[in-house]
């Protein structure tokens, strides 16, 4: 794939479209992460509070995302997807509502939490579900890796949109933008031409469940990609957790400091993305892959060990650039290779695995306190590192991966 080609999938109409709805949906979503945090905080002054509502907020998306991944092989898949973003826009548009007129409580915000979190079950699987619908199938690697560009362009803007707007306005004002933000992306859904979206599967819907888990257990390509994509959820992404301890008490930059060690991981993940893209018709996915996951877990453990503040922030943009490398390439190859009958379900547990990333920072903050950050990011990376040469050596399907 050609550099140009790496941008090959915004050629057509219907992913562009698609493409800037994401973007729309996705500045929203980073938007409330700040505005909802500012709230909590004003409400309560009880820092803890913050990680209760997202705790409160990631619960109902680990339950029902199976559930989603049903309901996108039962109904049209495009529908589903506007509906989600329709029950988003009404959320941010009613607790903006509470907070303009001063009526807001903390359980207000708990609830907005936790029927969010249950919205969203329902959009990772139908929207990797339509991915195949908006570009042919050689063109899937360009529009994975725009795709997960999505996730990354939008934390250097959305986090400081919401800030300014809290700061001049209020966050009542930055929750209504976030509103509007998916109310354009479910416009912009709804304009989407797409033949054959009826969903296929029928019949009992615990059955529908039950066949999608036993699908993915009886293909040892399909099980092992999405193990890795647990693995790296649990043991590798903690790191990012961890960034603020290392900022205060390893590396001592203070807040200022951990800016840029955030902005340093989001520039390497979207390297990482266009790299994949690039690599994607050049060389074979299954080496590509376990080798960026080894890569990602040992630049893990250099980064754990570095007492230098300028090679922590070079080890954090390669980092986000190996495992955005590896992901994107996983990606790409369960979009390409799942059969479109059972693909909501598989896609649904696949998403399942960055939904788990809290309970990877629950394990890592309980190692950290035990016995320090370096350590709990270390043993993530060794973890990380040793699942991939588990990987190849047991599953040989990987490795062959054209």
């Amino acid at each position: 794939m050609g550099r140009l080609a790496m941008f090959g999938a915004m050629r057509y109409g219907n992913f562009r479209r698609y493409w800037i709805g994401m973007i729309s949906s996705v500045v929203a979503q980073n938007m409330e992460f700040v505005s909802i945090s500012w709230l909590v905080l004003t409400l309560t002054n009880a820092p803890v509070a913050i990680g209760l509502v997202g705790l409160t907020n990631s619960v109902p998306q680990i339950c029902l995302n199976l559930v989603g991944g049903v309901v996108a092989d039962r109904v049209n898949r495009q529908r589903l997807l506007m509906f989600v973003q329709g029950c988003a826009a009404a959320l941010y548009l009613i607790l903006a509502t509470l907070v303009a007129t001063g009526l807001v409580q903390v359980w207000h915000v708990f609830a907005f939490a936790l029927v969010m979190g249950a919205v969203r079950a329902f959009d990772g699987p139908s929207r990797m579900a339509l991915m195949p619908y908006l570009v042919p199938k050689d063109v899937i690697p360009s529009a994975v890796a725009m795709q997960n560009i999505v996730w990354q362009l939008p934390r250097m803007v959305g986090p400081a949109i919401a800030g300014l707007l809290i700061a001049q306005v209020g966050v009542g004002a930055s929750l209504y933008i976030a509103g509007f933000g998916s109310g354009g992306a479910l416009i912009l859904f709804g304009s989407l031409r797409i033949a054959g979206l009826a969903g296929g599967a029928s019949g009992n819907f615990m059955r529908n469940l039950v066949e999608g888990l036993n699908f993915v257990r009886q293909h040892d390509l399909f099980s092992a990609l999405i193990a890795m994509t647990f693995f790296n959820s649990i043991f590798g992404m903690s790191y990012t957790l961890m960034e603020a301890v290392f900022a205060r008490d390893v590396l001592h930059v203070g807040s200022q400091g951990f800016g840029l060690m955030e902005t340093a991981g989001a520039l390497g993940a979207i390297s990482g993305v266009l790299v994949a893209a690039y690599l994607a018709q050049r060389f074979r996915k299954g080496p590509q892959a376990l080798l960026g996951a080894v890569t990602f877990g040992v630049l893990l453990i250099a980064f754990a060990l570095s007492p230098w503040y300028p090679l922590s922030l070079v080890l954090l943009f390669f980092c986000g650039m190996f495992n955005q490398m590896y992901m994107t390439t996983i990606n790409t190859t369960l979009q390409m290779s799942v059969p479109d009958e059972v693909r909501g379900r598989v896609l649904g547990l696949y998403g399942l695995g960055f939904s788990i990333v809290p309970l990877g920072g629950t394990i890592a903050g309980g190692i950290a306190q035990a016995a320090g950050a370096p350590t709990a990011v270390a043993i993530g990376g060794f973890l990380v590192a040793s699942m991939a040469v588990g990987v190849a050596t047991k599953v040989p399907r990987v490795r062959n991966i054209a």
